[in-house]
Protein backbone atom coordinates (compact mmCIF):
# COMPACT_ATOMS: atom_id res chain seq x y z
CA UNK A 1 0.00 0.00 0.00
CA UNK A 2 1.47 3.42 -0.96
CA UNK A 3 2.03 5.96 1.97
CA UNK A 4 -0.59 8.66 2.06
CA UNK A 5 1.66 11.57 1.34
CA UNK A 6 -1.38 14.80 1.10
CA UNK A 7 -0.76 16.92 3.79
CA UNK A 8 -2.43 16.68 6.84
CA UNK A 9 -5.81 19.25 7.22
CA UNK A 10 -5.03 21.75 9.15
CA UNK A 11 -7.37 24.43 10.80
CA UNK A 12 -4.24 26.75 11.25
CA UNK A 13 -4.75 26.75 7.28
CA UNK A 14 -8.50 26.86 7.28
CA UNK A 15 -8.61 29.90 9.39
CA UNK A 16 -5.71 32.23 7.71
CA UNK A 17 -7.53 30.88 4.37
CA UNK A 18 -11.28 31.93 5.50
CA UNK A 19 -9.83 34.91 6.57
CA UNK A 20 -7.74 35.98 3.50
CA UNK A 21 -10.79 35.03 1.56
CA UNK A 22 -13.37 37.16 3.89
CA UNK A 23 -10.70 40.11 3.60
CA UNK A 24 -10.92 39.78 -0.67
CA UNK A 25 -14.27 39.52 -0.67
CA UNK A 26 -15.05 42.66 1.20
CA UNK A 27 -12.02 44.27 -1.40
CA UNK A 28 -14.03 43.45 -4.07
CA UNK A 29 -17.51 44.08 -3.31
CA UNK A 30 -15.93 47.82 -2.03
CA UNK A 31 -14.20 47.94 -5.47
CA UNK A 32 -17.54 47.11 -7.65
CA UNK A 33 -19.40 49.55 -5.58
CA UNK A 34 -17.14 52.16 -6.15
CA UNK A 35 -16.46 51.51 -9.64
CA UNK A 36 -20.21 51.45 -10.03
CA UNK A 37 -20.57 54.73 -8.59
CA UNK A 38 -17.86 56.57 -10.62
CA UNK A 39 -19.04 54.93 -14.21
CA UNK A 40 -23.25 54.92 -13.66
CA UNK A 41 -24.00 56.38 -16.88
CA UNK A 42 -26.12 59.91 -16.04
CA UNK A 43 -25.50 59.58 -12.13
CA UNK A 44 -21.78 58.20 -11.56
CA UNK A 45 -19.29 60.69 -10.33
CA UNK A 46 -17.69 60.43 -14.27
CA UNK A 47 -20.94 61.93 -15.99
CA UNK A 48 -21.69 64.38 -12.37
CA UNK A 49 -17.94 65.89 -13.43
CA UNK A 50 -18.28 65.80 -17.34
CA UNK A 51 -21.23 68.17 -16.89
CA UNK A 52 -19.58 69.68 -14.49
CA UNK A 53 -17.29 70.94 -17.02
CA UNK A 54 -20.01 71.54 -19.39
CA UNK A 55 -21.43 73.89 -17.04
CA UNK A 56 -18.07 75.71 -16.55
CA UNK A 57 -18.19 76.20 -20.44
CA UNK A 58 -21.34 77.24 -20.01
CA UNK A 59 -21.13 80.23 -17.97
CA UNK A 60 -17.77 80.83 -19.49
CA UNK A 61 -19.52 81.56 -22.52
CA UNK A 62 -22.60 83.85 -20.96
CA UNK A 63 -20.01 85.89 -19.66
CA UNK A 64 -18.03 88.84 -21.15
CA UNK A 65 -15.05 86.82 -20.99
CA UNK A 66 -11.84 87.62 -23.82
CA UNK A 67 -9.72 85.31 -25.29
CA UNK A 68 -7.44 83.57 -24.52
CA UNK A 69 -8.30 83.85 -20.81
CA UNK A 70 -12.01 82.24 -22.20
CA UNK A 71 -9.92 79.52 -23.59
CA UNK A 72 -7.78 79.06 -21.12
CA UNK A 73 -10.27 78.89 -18.28
CA UNK A 74 -11.67 75.69 -19.96
CA UNK A 75 -8.41 73.79 -20.67
CA UNK A 76 -7.51 74.25 -16.66
CA UNK A 77 -11.12 73.16 -15.98
CA UNK A 78 -10.65 70.40 -18.54
CA UNK A 79 -7.41 69.17 -17.50
CA UNK A 80 -8.75 68.90 -13.70
CA UNK A 81 -11.22 66.53 -14.81
CA UNK A 82 -8.42 64.55 -16.40
CA UNK A 83 -6.50 64.52 -13.31
CA UNK A 84 -9.19 63.55 -11.79
CA UNK A 85 -9.24 59.84 -13.83
CA UNK A 86 -5.85 59.66 -15.16
CA UNK A 87 -2.38 60.12 -14.17
CA UNK A 88 -1.88 61.40 -17.65
CA UNK A 89 -2.75 64.25 -19.24
CA UNK A 90 -6.18 63.84 -21.45
CA UNK A 91 -4.86 64.32 -25.11
CA UNK A 92 -6.72 67.09 -26.60
CA UNK A 93 -8.21 65.02 -29.46
CA UNK A 94 -10.58 62.80 -26.33
CA UNK A 95 -12.04 66.02 -25.33
CA UNK A 96 -14.60 68.62 -27.35
CA UNK A 97 -17.54 70.83 -27.16
CA UNK A 98 -19.98 73.05 -28.75
CA UNK A 99 -21.90 75.98 -28.06
CA UNK A 100 -24.80 77.61 -29.75
CA UNK A 101 -27.90 79.39 -28.57
CA UNK A 102 -31.81 79.18 -28.65
CA UNK A 103 -31.96 79.43 -32.05
CA UNK A 104 -29.44 76.95 -32.72
CA UNK A 105 -26.35 78.99 -34.30
CA UNK A 106 -23.35 77.69 -33.36
CA UNK A 107 -21.50 80.22 -31.50
CA UNK A 108 -18.50 78.23 -30.78
CA UNK A 109 -17.08 74.82 -30.96
CA UNK A 110 -13.09 72.56 -30.65
CA UNK A 111 -11.68 72.71 -33.74
CA UNK A 112 -12.10 68.35 -33.47
CA UNK A 113 -15.89 68.59 -33.01
CA UNK A 114 -16.83 65.30 -35.19
CA UNK A 115 -20.75 66.19 -35.74
CA UNK A 116 -22.09 64.65 -33.45
CA UNK A 117 -25.93 64.86 -33.27
CA UNK A 118 -27.56 66.57 -29.97
CA UNK A 119 -29.04 63.92 -27.23
CA UNK A 120 -32.61 63.37 -28.11
CA UNK A 121 -34.38 65.37 -25.30
CA UNK A 122 -32.78 62.89 -22.23
CA UNK A 123 -30.70 64.78 -19.67
CA UNK A 124 -28.76 60.90 -19.83
CA UNK A 125 -24.96 61.07 -21.86
CA UNK A 126 -24.95 59.08 -25.26
CA UNK A 127 -22.57 56.89 -26.48
CA UNK A 128 -22.09 55.68 -29.42
CA UNK A 129 -19.28 53.83 -28.90
CA UNK A 130 -16.53 56.35 -29.76
CA UNK A 131 -17.90 59.13 -27.83
CA UNK A 132 -19.33 59.89 -24.40
CA UNK A 133 -21.82 63.14 -25.07
CA UNK A 134 -24.22 65.14 -23.00
CA UNK A 135 -25.86 68.43 -23.40
CA UNK A 136 -26.28 71.28 -20.87
CA UNK A 137 -28.12 74.59 -20.48
CA UNK A 138 -26.71 78.07 -19.13
CA UNK A 139 -27.75 79.32 -15.86
CA UNK A 140 -29.73 82.07 -17.89
CA UNK A 141 -31.16 79.81 -20.45
CA UNK A 142 -29.67 81.54 -23.40
CA UNK A 143 -26.79 79.07 -24.05
CA UNK A 144 -26.97 75.25 -24.40
CA UNK A 145 -23.46 73.13 -24.98
CA UNK A 146 -22.73 69.96 -25.94
CA UNK A 147 -19.53 67.78 -24.86
CA UNK A 148 -17.76 64.65 -25.37
CA UNK A 149 -15.46 62.89 -24.41
CA UNK A 150 -13.63 60.01 -26.53
CA UNK A 151 -14.39 56.44 -25.09
CA UNK A 152 -10.72 55.50 -25.49
CA UNK A 153 -10.71 58.06 -22.34
CA UNK A 154 -13.38 56.69 -20.48
CA UNK A 155 -11.95 53.07 -20.78
CA UNK A 156 -8.77 53.98 -19.57
CA UNK A 157 -10.10 55.56 -16.45
CA UNK A 158 -12.03 52.47 -15.75
CA UNK A 159 -8.77 50.67 -15.94
CA UNK A 160 -6.88 53.03 -13.55
CA UNK A 161 -9.52 52.52 -10.96
CA UNK A 162 -9.11 49.14 -11.28
CA UNK A 163 -5.09 49.30 -10.49
CA UNK A 164 -5.68 52.10 -7.92
CA UNK A 165 -8.17 49.36 -5.98
CA UNK A 166 -5.66 46.51 -7.20
CA UNK A 167 -2.12 47.43 -6.39
CA UNK A 168 -2.71 48.27 -2.79
CA UNK A 169 -4.04 44.71 -2.22
CA UNK A 170 -0.92 43.03 -3.97
CA UNK A 171 0.82 44.98 -2.34
CA UNK A 172 -0.40 44.16 1.51
CA UNK A 173 -1.79 40.80 0.90
CA UNK A 174 1.84 39.53 1.86
CA UNK A 175 2.13 41.50 4.66
CA UNK A 176 -2.12 40.97 5.43
CA UNK A 177 -0.81 37.34 5.57
CA UNK A 178 2.15 37.55 7.94
CA UNK A 179 0.29 39.37 10.74
CA UNK A 180 -2.76 36.92 10.24
CA UNK A 181 -0.34 33.81 10.77
CA UNK A 182 1.52 35.41 13.89
CA UNK A 183 -2.52 36.67 14.89
CA UNK A 184 -4.01 33.26 15.15
CA UNK A 185 -0.40 31.63 16.05
CA UNK A 186 -1.37 33.29 19.23
CA UNK A 187 -4.93 32.96 19.01
CA UNK A 188 -4.54 29.29 18.90
CA UNK A 189 -2.26 28.95 21.53
CA UNK A 190 -5.11 27.68 24.07
CA UNK A 191 -5.53 24.94 21.98
CA UNK A 192 -1.45 24.15 21.79
CA UNK A 193 -2.09 24.43 25.63
CA UNK A 194 -5.11 21.73 25.70
CA UNK A 195 -3.39 19.43 23.43
CA UNK A 196 -0.07 18.91 25.74
CA UNK A 197 -2.33 19.22 28.97
CA UNK A 198 -3.89 15.72 27.24
CA UNK A 199 -0.57 14.50 26.40
CA UNK A 200 1.19 14.94 29.53
CA UNK A 201 -1.68 12.89 31.67
CA UNK A 202 -1.09 9.91 32.78
CA UNK A 203 -2.76 7.02 31.31
CA UNK A 204 -4.70 5.48 34.35
CA UNK A 205 -5.61 9.51 35.31
CA UNK A 206 -9.15 9.66 34.87
CA UNK A 207 -9.59 12.97 37.73
CA UNK A 208 -11.33 15.54 35.43
CA UNK A 209 -8.86 18.05 32.73
CA UNK A 210 -7.76 21.28 34.59
CA UNK A 211 -6.53 23.89 32.63
CA UNK A 212 -6.62 27.79 32.32
CA UNK A 213 -7.71 27.61 28.91
CA UNK A 214 -11.24 26.34 29.87
CA UNK A 215 -12.80 29.68 30.07
CA UNK A 216 -12.64 30.36 26.37
CA UNK A 217 -16.13 29.95 24.62
CA UNK A 218 -14.67 27.87 21.89
CA UNK A 219 -12.96 24.88 24.21
CA UNK A 220 -15.09 24.93 27.17
CA UNK A 221 -17.49 22.25 24.57
CA UNK A 222 -14.34 20.36 24.16
CA UNK A 223 -13.17 20.08 28.07
CA UNK A 224 -17.11 19.21 28.86
CA UNK A 225 -16.69 16.52 26.43
CA UNK A 226 -13.49 15.20 27.78
CA UNK A 227 -14.38 15.31 31.61
CA UNK A 228 -17.55 13.95 31.07
CA UNK A 229 -15.59 10.93 28.97
CA UNK A 230 -13.12 10.38 31.71
CA UNK A 231 -15.94 10.43 33.87
CA UNK A 232 -17.12 7.82 32.15
CA UNK A 233 -13.96 6.07 31.82
CA UNK A 234 -13.83 6.16 35.59
CA UNK A 235 -17.07 4.55 36.22
CA UNK A 236 -16.03 2.12 33.88
CA UNK A 237 -13.45 0.77 35.90
CA UNK A 238 -14.95 1.11 38.77
CA UNK A 239 -17.84 -1.09 37.35
CA UNK A 240 -15.28 -3.70 35.80
CA UNK A 241 -13.16 -3.78 39.27
CA UNK A 242 -16.76 -4.27 41.23
CA UNK A 243 -17.35 -7.24 38.57
CA UNK A 244 -14.18 -8.94 38.86
CA UNK A 245 -14.28 -9.01 42.37
CA UNK A 246 -17.87 -9.96 42.86
CA UNK A 247 -17.16 -12.90 39.96
CA UNK A 248 -13.85 -13.93 41.53
CA UNK A 249 -16.08 -14.11 45.33
CA UNK A 250 -18.85 -15.99 43.62
CA UNK A 251 -16.40 -18.20 41.91
CA UNK A 252 -14.39 -19.17 44.91
CA UNK A 253 -17.02 -21.24 46.80
CA UNK A 254 -18.05 -23.76 43.67
CA UNK A 255 -14.58 -23.92 42.30
CA UNK A 256 -13.76 -24.97 46.68
CA UNK A 257 -17.00 -27.27 46.47
CA UNK A 258 -15.48 -28.95 42.86
CA UNK A 259 -12.14 -29.59 44.99
CA UNK A 260 -14.03 -31.06 47.72
CA UNK A 261 -16.18 -33.65 45.02
CA UNK A 262 -12.87 -34.61 43.58
CA UNK A 263 -11.36 -35.57 46.64
CA UNK A 264 -14.23 -37.30 47.31
CA UNK A 265 -14.38 -38.74 43.89
CA UNK A 266 -10.64 -39.51 44.73
CA UNK A 267 -11.20 -41.38 48.15
CA UNK A 268 -14.97 -43.51 47.17
CA UNK A 269 -14.90 -47.59 48.63
CA UNK A 270 -17.10 -48.67 45.94
CA UNK A 271 -18.36 -47.98 42.31
CA UNK A 272 -21.93 -46.78 43.64
CA UNK A 273 -20.38 -44.18 46.37
CA UNK A 274 -18.19 -42.88 43.09
CA UNK A 275 -21.14 -43.13 41.01
CA UNK A 276 -23.05 -40.89 43.27
CA UNK A 277 -20.09 -38.38 43.84
CA UNK A 278 -19.83 -38.14 40.33
CA UNK A 279 -22.99 -37.21 39.25
CA UNK A 280 -23.23 -34.41 42.23
CA UNK A 281 -19.69 -33.02 40.40
CA UNK A 282 -20.78 -33.34 37.03
CA UNK A 283 -23.83 -31.09 38.48
CA UNK A 284 -21.48 -28.62 40.20
CA UNK A 285 -19.63 -28.34 36.94
CA UNK A 286 -23.29 -27.90 34.68
CA UNK A 287 -24.14 -24.52 37.40
CA UNK A 288 -20.34 -23.13 36.98
CA UNK A 289 -20.48 -23.65 33.43
CA UNK A 290 -24.04 -21.69 33.40
CA UNK A 291 -22.13 -19.39 36.01
CA UNK A 292 -19.30 -18.69 33.41
CA UNK A 293 -21.45 -18.18 30.25
CA UNK A 294 -23.45 -15.57 32.45
CA UNK A 295 -20.32 -13.63 33.71
CA UNK A 296 -19.17 -13.78 30.34
CA UNK A 297 -22.63 -12.61 28.39
CA UNK A 298 -23.01 -9.64 31.51
CA UNK A 299 -19.69 -8.72 30.61
CA UNK A 300 -19.88 -8.44 26.81
CA UNK A 301 -23.46 -6.26 27.80
CA UNK A 302 -21.68 -4.09 30.09
CA UNK A 303 -18.84 -3.31 28.00
CA UNK A 304 -18.53 0.34 27.48
CA UNK A 305 -18.56 -0.22 23.61
CA UNK A 306 -21.69 -2.10 24.20
CA UNK A 307 -24.24 -1.25 21.19
CA UNK A 308 -27.49 -2.22 20.27
CA UNK A 309 -26.79 -4.40 16.79
CA UNK A 310 -30.01 -2.76 15.23
CA UNK A 311 -32.26 -5.60 12.84
CA UNK A 312 -35.73 -5.73 11.80
CA UNK A 313 -37.04 -9.63 12.93
CA UNK A 314 -40.04 -11.08 14.27
CA UNK A 315 -40.07 -10.22 18.00
CA UNK A 316 -42.98 -12.41 18.56
CA UNK A 317 -41.20 -15.40 16.46
CA UNK A 318 -38.61 -14.84 18.55
CA UNK A 319 -40.46 -15.35 21.76
CA UNK A 320 -42.37 -18.77 20.24
CA UNK A 321 -38.97 -20.28 19.64
CA UNK A 322 -37.85 -19.52 22.70
CA UNK A 323 -40.66 -21.27 24.66
CA UNK A 324 -40.27 -23.97 22.29
CA UNK A 325 -37.16 -24.47 23.50
CA UNK A 326 -37.31 -24.76 27.10
CA UNK A 327 -40.58 -26.51 27.19
CA UNK A 328 -38.61 -30.11 28.00
CA UNK A 329 -37.50 -28.36 30.65
CA UNK A 330 -41.05 -27.12 31.89
CA UNK A 331 -42.46 -30.69 30.99
CA UNK A 332 -39.48 -31.93 33.35
CA UNK A 333 -40.07 -29.45 36.13
CA UNK A 334 -43.90 -30.24 36.19
CA UNK A 335 -44.71 -26.57 35.05
CA UNK A 336 -47.12 -25.59 32.53
CA UNK A 337 -45.34 -22.56 30.05
CA UNK A 338 -47.41 -21.36 27.40
CA UNK A 339 -46.86 -18.26 24.75
CA UNK A 340 -50.12 -15.84 24.68
CA UNK A 341 -49.36 -13.23 22.42
CA UNK A 342 -49.62 -11.51 18.66
CA UNK A 343 -48.47 -13.93 16.30
CA UNK A 344 -46.06 -11.77 14.12
CA UNK A 345 -44.46 -8.14 15.66
CA UNK A 346 -41.67 -6.75 13.56
CA UNK A 347 -39.28 -5.12 15.68
CA UNK A 348 -36.35 -3.42 15.55
CA UNK A 349 -33.37 -4.23 17.76
CA UNK A 350 -30.87 -6.53 18.78
CA UNK A 351 -32.20 -10.54 18.59
CA UNK A 352 -29.21 -12.28 20.16
CA UNK A 353 -29.15 -9.48 23.23
CA UNK A 354 -33.08 -10.00 23.27
CA UNK A 355 -33.54 -14.08 22.72
CA UNK A 356 -30.99 -13.66 26.00
CA UNK A 357 -32.73 -11.74 28.13
CA UNK A 358 -36.04 -13.86 27.12
CA UNK A 359 -34.22 -17.49 27.82
CA UNK A 360 -32.93 -15.72 31.34
CA UNK A 361 -36.30 -14.48 32.30
CA UNK A 362 -38.22 -18.10 31.44
CA UNK A 363 -35.33 -19.97 32.90
CA UNK A 364 -35.30 -18.12 35.97
CA UNK A 365 -39.31 -18.48 36.00
CA UNK A 366 -38.85 -22.28 35.69
CA UNK A 367 -36.38 -23.17 38.42
CA UNK A 368 -37.70 -20.70 40.80
CA UNK A 369 -41.37 -22.23 40.44
CA UNK A 370 -42.96 -25.27 42.61
CA UNK A 371 -44.60 -27.96 40.29
CA UNK A 372 -48.26 -27.56 38.54
CA UNK A 373 -47.34 -23.70 38.13
CA UNK A 374 -48.46 -21.92 34.75
CA UNK A 375 -45.83 -19.42 32.97
CA UNK A 376 -47.07 -17.21 30.17
CA UNK A 377 -44.91 -14.94 28.13
CA UNK A 378 -46.99 -12.41 26.21
CA UNK A 379 -45.58 -10.38 23.04
CA UNK A 380 -47.84 -7.46 22.39
CA UNK A 381 -47.70 -4.16 20.61
CA UNK A 382 -48.06 -0.28 22.41
CA UNK A 383 -48.60 2.69 20.78
CA UNK A 384 -45.65 3.48 21.10
CA UNK A 385 -43.36 0.59 22.17
CA UNK A 386 -43.34 -3.40 21.67
CA UNK A 387 -44.86 -4.85 25.22
CA UNK A 388 -43.14 -8.33 26.84
CA UNK A 389 -44.01 -9.95 29.52
CA UNK A 390 -43.37 -13.05 31.26
CA UNK A 391 -45.35 -13.77 34.49
CA UNK A 392 -45.98 -16.40 37.17
CA UNK A 393 -48.40 -18.00 39.46
CA UNK A 394 -45.40 -19.49 41.68
CA UNK A 395 -43.57 -18.11 44.93
CA UNK A 396 -43.28 -14.64 43.53
CA UNK A 397 -40.60 -11.75 44.92
CA UNK A 398 -41.53 -9.48 48.03
CA UNK A 399 -41.87 -6.17 47.02
CA UNK A 400 -39.26 -4.94 48.96
CA UNK A 401 -36.76 -7.40 47.26
CA UNK A 402 -37.49 -6.18 43.68
CA UNK A 403 -35.29 -3.39 43.12
CA UNK A 404 -32.85 -5.31 44.08
CA UNK A 405 -32.85 -8.71 42.51
CA UNK A 406 -32.19 -6.82 38.73
CA UNK A 407 -28.37 -6.43 40.83
CA UNK A 408 -25.45 -8.65 40.38
CA UNK A 409 -24.61 -11.90 42.17
CA UNK A 410 -28.06 -10.95 44.55
CA UNK A 411 -30.15 -14.25 45.50
CA UNK A 412 -33.34 -13.74 47.63
CA UNK A 413 -32.72 -15.43 51.06
CA UNK A 414 -35.68 -17.58 50.96
CA UNK A 415 -34.60 -19.04 47.97
CA UNK A 416 -34.48 -22.56 47.49
CA UNK A 417 -33.25 -23.20 43.51
CA UNK A 418 -29.49 -23.10 42.65
CA UNK A 419 -28.94 -19.85 40.67
CA UNK A 420 -26.04 -17.62 39.49
CA UNK A 421 -27.89 -14.57 40.79
CA UNK A 422 -27.06 -13.02 37.36
CA UNK A 423 -30.36 -13.69 35.50
CA UNK A 424 -32.06 -10.31 36.09
CA UNK A 425 -29.09 -8.57 35.75
CA UNK A 426 -28.62 -9.50 32.08
CA UNK A 427 -31.78 -8.66 31.47
CA UNK A 428 -31.98 -5.00 32.92
CA UNK A 429 -28.41 -4.54 31.18
CA UNK A 430 -29.95 -5.78 27.17
CA UNK A 431 -33.10 -3.59 28.24
CA UNK A 432 -31.09 -0.60 29.12
CA UNK A 433 -29.60 -0.85 25.96
CA UNK A 434 -32.83 -0.84 24.01
CA UNK A 435 -33.26 2.29 25.89
CA UNK A 436 -36.72 0.46 27.45
CA UNK A 437 -38.55 0.06 30.87
CA UNK A 438 -38.08 -3.28 33.21
CA UNK A 439 -41.25 -3.76 35.64
CA UNK A 440 -41.27 -6.36 38.45
CA UNK A 441 -45.33 -6.78 39.39
CA UNK A 442 -47.32 -9.65 40.45
CA UNK A 443 -47.63 -12.48 38.25
CA UNK A 444 -50.74 -14.61 36.72
CA UNK A 445 -54.14 -13.48 39.07
CA UNK A 446 -52.40 -11.79 41.55
CA UNK A 447 -49.55 -14.37 42.26
CA UNK A 448 -46.33 -14.68 41.60
CA UNK A 449 -44.07 -12.46 39.54
CA UNK A 450 -44.96 -11.27 36.46
CA UNK A 451 -42.00 -8.66 34.31
CA UNK A 452 -42.83 -6.94 31.83
CA UNK A 453 -40.77 -5.26 29.10
CA UNK A 454 -41.45 -1.96 27.32
CA UNK A 455 -38.93 -1.78 24.54
CA UNK A 456 -39.41 1.43 21.89
CA UNK A 457 -38.75 2.29 18.77
CA UNK A 458 -42.40 1.48 17.20
CA UNK A 459 -42.48 -1.96 15.48
CA UNK A 460 -42.44 -1.19 11.68
CA UNK A 461 -45.38 -3.86 11.09
CA UNK A 462 -47.80 -6.11 13.07
CA UNK A 463 -50.08 -8.85 10.86
CA UNK A 464 -53.53 -10.23 12.49
CA UNK A 465 -52.09 -13.06 14.43
CA UNK A 466 -55.40 -15.51 12.69
CA UNK A 467 -53.66 -14.67 9.09
CA UNK A 468 -50.65 -16.46 10.35
CA UNK A 469 -50.57 -18.86 13.20
CA UNK A 470 -52.24 -19.75 16.15
CA UNK A 471 -52.38 -17.40 18.83
CA UNK A 472 -51.71 -19.82 21.83
CA UNK A 473 -48.66 -22.37 22.35
CA UNK A 474 -48.86 -24.51 25.46
CA UNK A 475 -46.34 -27.09 26.95
CA UNK A 476 -47.68 -29.03 29.43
Amino acid sequence: MKPNLSPMPSLYRRLLWVSLSSILVVWCLLLTWFYFEVTQVGSGYFDRDLRSVAQTIASVYSVEFKEPERSHLIAKQVDQFSRSYSDAAMPANEFTYRVFDQEGRVLSQSVNWPQLPPPKGSALPNSDGTWRSLMVTSDNRQLQVHVAIASSFVRRAAIEILVFFLLPLMLALPLVMLFLQQGFRCALKPVTELANAIRTREPDAVQPLVNHSSHYKELAPVFDAVNALLLRLSAHREAERRFFADAAHELRTPLAALGAQVHLLQTAENATERAVIADLLQASIDRNAALVGKILVLSRLEAESAKVEVQSFNLAALARATVARHAPHAIARGSELSYDGVAELQYGGDPLALESMLDNLIDNAIRHCPSGTSICVEVEEGQFFARISVADDGLGIAPQWREEVVKRFVRLPEATATGSGLGLAIVQRVVDLHAGTLLLGDGLGGRGLGVEIRLPQKPQAIVPPAAVAPRLLRCK
